[in-house]
């Protein structure tokens, strides 16, 4: 998917990992995938400030998927594994609020040193992030409505116990 700027399925896999895992694994995976993907990246390596906002944002869909796993709701969702339409709003929506958070955190940190003021990194970052934003929220809304559930379920068929 490295064809199509901001779609990916690193923030679903970090999600599940939390979901089924907990929170540390779940930030351990946030933090590690960003510290070898901000390195090693076709596009260019992150610069340290920009790294450490993309980890930030990252760990947002960790710390999602840990409260979330916790929610009865959630948990229904999951023992029944029948209503998997609502399953996969609760998820979708869910995903889309750390996607909004993430695309908010890492624009403003993409222009923090470059503005004059933390009004201006915003503003500048939030307009100049909108395309990016879009595709990536519209990506993520996919994703977690969709391979997230499945994931999940499959896991649980399979044997892994999710934590509690």
């Amino acid at each position: 998917m490295i064809d199509i700027p901001n779609v990916k399925l690193m923030d679903a896999l970090v999600f599940i990992a939390a979901f089924l895992f907990g929170l540390e694994v779940g930030l351990g995976s946030a933090i590690s995938t960003w510290l070898i993907y901000g390195f090693i990246n076709p596009y260019g390596q992150a610069d340290p400030i920009l790294l450490f906002f993309l980890m930030t944002g990252e760990c947002f869909y960790a710390i999602a998927g840990a409260f979330l796993s916790r929610a009865s709701a959630a948990r229904d969702l999951v023992n029944n594994g029948r209503p998997y339409k609502r399953m996969g709003v609760l998820f979708g929506l869910v995903g889309f609020q750390a996607t909004f958070a993430f695309d908010v955190l890492t624009n403003f940190g993409s222009w923090i040193f470059k503005t004059s003021s933390l009004y201006q990194a915003l503003i500048i970052g939030l307009i100049t992030g909108v395309p990016f934003a879009i595709i990536h929220e519209a990506s993520n809304i996919v994703f977690f409505a969709t391979v997230v559930p499945l994931a999940i379920i499959a896991s649980k068929r399979m044997g892994l116990s999710i934590q509690k």
